[in-house]
């Protein structure tokens, strides 16, 4: 084989070894580095794209499990109001149980009727006052409470039926049908759960025990205090079975505020399952094997090293030519 100086082609062999030996190991180092097997389209253009769908997909289950957590806590706050409320009932009863009693007069009955009176005004306060975030959650509906609402809690309010997005997607084909948004259907099932806050009155006149400014019998349901000592009687022993109905209201609220708390603590757990299954997807893909990768990188370094030996070497080669010229 000849010797030449204008073209060096062991060096241009040497140049191209090296070139793609490089390149594999400057790939190395980033997925190392980076921790990711995929860190840009070209490492891996179908695997980025399901990586990218399950990533989003993995946000939207975490946030759907705060939703949960949201909405439990929520209801934890209705349910609070609720308890206080049964408490002030239980008491009214109790005062009532005294009023009807003829072992004392119409005189003490008419100051028994005065804590009566302010412990049904609580009632209503509790009602009107219990809210989250802004929407009242134990007047049925914002239009129904007690003496109506201010213009900027009425902004902020959410109308009942109260929805608690628990699902990473929204809409779903119901028969043939995939607008959600069409009043024709029902809202998704699947992925939103309702909270009836609507069906919940706990107000005195919700409750049928009556506002404290009302004094007619018929229509408030609940008093102590009447013009003589026989009816005052007649209506605090009347008042007992209307508290009776009152207190099993707001028992059965209750339950159905604990039967979902228990539903959503369901939710949260399966969420949290769904999640950690989509991430282990997600990075089996996406994610570095470290074992793979750093055994790569030593024999892109070695591989290199040798390559820029074999180019020194290479590059000498025309200067043996030289020598011919003496």
């Amino acid at each position: 084989m000849g010797l030449r100086i204008q073209t060096n082609i062991q060096s241009l062999n040497a140049q191209r070894a090296l070139s793609i030996t490089t390149k594999q190991n400057d790939e190395s180092i980033e997925k190392v580095s980076s921790g990711y097997r995929i860190n840009k389209a070209s490492d891996d253009a179908a695997g980025l794209a399901i990586s990218e769908k399950l990533k989003a997909d993995v946000r939207g289950l975490n946030m759907a499990k705060r939703n949960a957590s949201d909405g439990i806590s929520l209801l934890q706050t209705a349910e609070g109001g609720m308890n206080e409320i049964g408490n002030i009932l239980s008491r009214l009863r109790e005062l009532a149980v005294q009023g009807s009693s003829d072992t004392i007069g119409n005189k003490e009955r008419g100051f028994i009727h005065k804590e009566f009176n302010a412990l049904k005004d609580e009632v209503d306060r509790i009602t009107n006052s219990t809210e989250y975030n802004g929407t009242l959650l134990l007047t049925g509906k914002p239009e129904e409470a007690e003496g109506g609402l201010p213009e900027d809690m009425t902004k902020k309010s959410n109308p009942p039926p109260l929805e608690v997005q628990v699902g990473k997607n929204w809409s779903e084909m119901t028969d043939g049908q995939s607008d959600p948004f069409n009043e024709e259907f029902a809202r998704n099932p699947v992925n939103i759960i309702r909270l009836n806050f609507d069906k919940i009155n706990t107000s005195t006149v919700g409750l049928g025990i009556g506002r404290a400014s009302d004094e007619s019998l018929e229509s408030t349901g609940v008093s102590l205090e009447g013009g003589d000592h026989n009816d005052s009687k007649l209506r605090a022993q009347a008042s007992i079975n209307k508290l009776d109905d009152a207190i099993s209201k707001v028992s059965e609220f209750r339950a159905d505020m604990g039967a979902l708390q228990n539903r959503l603590y369901s939710t949260i757990s399966n969420l949290s399952v769904q999640s950690e299954n989509y991430s282990a997807a997600n990075s089996r893909i996406r994610d570095t094997d470290f074992a793979e990768e750093t055994a790569k990188l030593a024999q892109s370094n070695i591989l290199k090293q040798g390559g820029v030996a074999v180019l020194a070497q290479a590059n000498q080669s025309p200067g043996a030519a030289m020598r011919l010229l003496g």
